[in-house]
């Protein structure tokens, strides 16, 4: 079992973008502050790490991240969740079932117990009668008869059902009946009747399949699928400024190699033109702060795993790389710069203000620590600091005014 991870941190990770486009707006230019000033937001970031994490760590779950079905159309919330968990736990539980589903292996329970009538009836109340779940009435309503038979899942033959993917109930005289409709529909109907039946989702264990998610347990999450559920992520990151002294941006015509079918003019026998903007030199500054406390009741009331060393070791990691590891045509030239980790001592309830403000980029294009160094100098602040790490490439970039008793390694 991994060790537990009790300790609060605070500090700051310095993105570098050199004629690039660290973060584009919907328009595709560098994001701007009122002020000029320009900035990314957290979830660039994040996403760099999740996508750093995805490649390098294929064992861990990562949740919000973009993917796709059979037919390349991208997963909703819920089919998400039952990419990696297979389904929803319910609060209706039972060694026997009334419906099972078939993977051309193993069988599975669907539908526990068996249903009422009305837990049937009342799903088909005010239906559209064009709705896809009018096909399989009759197939239902045969689940709630006394000629439909209960079996716990060992007890099960698999004769006739051959080996292709397939739901079924059975007959009291033990006979395999398949139910031939569109998975999808199957499972909708299934989850609809489990609702009547009392069996809405387990909130807690919804809960712990998504504290198993690595991002979700650092980052945490807002899930209002087929449940609501909210998780205050041990890791909390802002957004990142641009601290270098400019902030010029530049926009550039590219051609594609393909015309415009829809154009009505007579520029549609040319090759279409576009743009694309990039921000000339930027150094951004993310903030972030842990504490495990944030899911300390969650994992209490669930059972599921606290925030571990080995979480925090790819924290940095992702810190310190997913920059640089995506490495797209826009964000060719964006990376990762210095990760300052600042770890308070085991039960400290020093908190530190943002580090965005203090830390310093100048023309020379050195990153100026002093304001960090004054801050954490002070003999209150100091006495409660375990460690200080700073990451970063010495052949590349500078840093002046370092803090003192900090420890160096190479990104």
């Amino acid at each position: 079992m991994a060790n537990k991870f009790n300790s609060r941190v605070y500090g700051c990770t310095i993105i570098k973008s050199i004629n690039s486009n660290y973060n584009a707006d919907f328009s595709g230019q560098p994001r701007k502050l009122p002020n000029g000033v320009v900035y990314a937001t957290d979830k660039a970031l994040k996403y760099s790490i999740r996508n750093y994490w995805k490649e390098m760590y294929s064992e861990e779950k990562i949740f919000f991240f973009k993917s796709f079905n059979e037919s390349l159309i991208p997963r909703s919330l819920d089919e998400r969740y039952i990419s990696f968990f297979s389904e929803f736990k319910r609060n209706v539980t039972s060694d026997k079932y009334c419906l099972f589903e078939f993977d051309g292996e193993y069988v599975k329970g669907v539908i526990p117990n068996q249903p009422k009538k009305k837990n049937v009836s009342d799903i088909y109340k005010d239906m559209e009668e064009d709705d896809d779940l009018k096909s399989i009435e009759k197939e239902l309503l045969e689940l709630t008869k006394k000629t439909t038979k209960t079996s716990s899942i060992d007890s099960i033959s698999k004769d006739g059902l051959g080996e292709d993917e397939c739901f079924f109930y059975i007959e009291k005289e033990g006979k395999n009946i398949k139910i031939d409709t569109d998975k999808s529909i199957i499972q909708r109907a299934s989850s609809l009747i489990l609702e009547n039946m009392g069996g809405g989702i387990n909130r807690i264990l919804t809960l712990k399949d998504l504290l198993s998610c690595l991002d979700i347990k650092l980052f945490g999450a807002t899930y209002a699928g087929q449940t609501n559920i909210s998780i205050h992520g041990t890791c909390q990151i802002t957004h990142g400024l641009n601290k270098y002294v400019e902030s010029v941006i530049f926009s550039e015509q590219i051609m594609s190699p393909f015309r415009n079918p829809k154009e009505k003019s007579a520029d549609s026998t040319m090759t279409t033109l576009g743009s694309q903007s990039r921000l000339q030199e930027g150094h951004y500054v993310h903030h972030f702060s842990v504490n495990p406390k944030n899911i300390e009741e969650d994992t209490a009331r669930t059972g599921a795993e606290g925030l571990t060393t080995d979480d925090i070791a790819k924290l940095k990691e992702g810190l310190r790389k997913g920059a640089t590891y995506y490495d797209s045509a826009a964000k060719a030239g964006t990376e990762n710069e210095l990760l300052l980790w600042i770890q308070l001592k085991e039960g400290s309830r020093l908190v530190l203000p943002t580090l965005v403000e203090l830390v310093e980029v100048n023309e020379q294009k050195e990153i100026n620590l002093k304001k960090v160094a004054d801050l954490l100098a002070a003999e209150h602040i100091a006495s409660d600091i375990e460690k200080i790490e700073i990451y970063y490439n010495k052949a590349v970039t500078k840093v002046i005014n370092e803090l003192k008793g900090s420890q160096f390694l190479e990104l």
